[in-house]
């Protein structure tokens, strides 16, 4: 599940670690009820404060503590950090330019390789479901970390994973087998 609406809507925050917005905290009360439809057994979230304060709303619903797990984090965007695509397009347009061009080999100034945002989530992921096996399990995290996790699943290049729209409160479904994965449910 993506968090709720943060502050800094529309701007890259990555690693940022803003809270939730005002609309973000009127969203947990369907966020939570959204949730309540499935027998959630284990909760796990970002460490990033947009996430836990969603994932903690979340968790008294069930009466679950949260597992908090860095490696769930949004990929750092470098210098990008804060600034909207606008400001990007205007302050560095051939870089910009060239990142929409090369994505996903081009790197962003001070970010995080692509690759190494990719190996961290799959590890993460990987470890969640390892640990429970059989058991309905929610991961609160961000827009980057679903979509790549859902482009794994569904065997789709790192090139297209941004044309997967993750809404604040999306809720994803994917079931693991010991050898594939079964997306149930995108952005619901």
């Amino acid at each position: 599940m993506r968090h709720a609406t943060a502050e800094g809507a529309g701007r890259i925050v990555g690693h940022k670690n803003v809270p939730l917005s005002p609309r973000g905290r009127e969203e947990l009360g369907w966020i939570g009820e959204k949730c309540l439809r499935h027998p959630v057994r284990a909760i796990y979230c970002s460490d990033l404060r947009r996430a836990r304060e969603t994932a903690e709303a979340i968790a008294r619903h069930f009466g679950l503590p949260v597992e908090i797990r860095a490696e769930l984090r949004e990929i750092h965007f470098g210098e990008w950090e804060g600034l909207t695509w606008n400001q990007i397009r205007r302050r560095h347009p051939r870089l910009a330019a060239q990142w929409m061009e090369r994505f996903p080999l081009q790197p962003i100034p001070g970010g995080e390789p692509l690759r190494d945002f990719q190996r961290r989530i799959a590890l993460a992921v990987g470890d969640i479901i390892a640990a429970n096996a059989g058991r309905c399990v929610l991961v609160v995290t961000h827009a980057g970390v679903i979509r790549f996790t859902l482009g794994r699943a569904l065997g789709l290049p790192a090139r297209r994973v941004f044309q997967l729209v993750q809404d604040p409160g999306a809720m994803n479904i994917i079931d693991y087998a010991p050898d594939s994965a079964f997306v149930r449910c995108l952005n619901g």
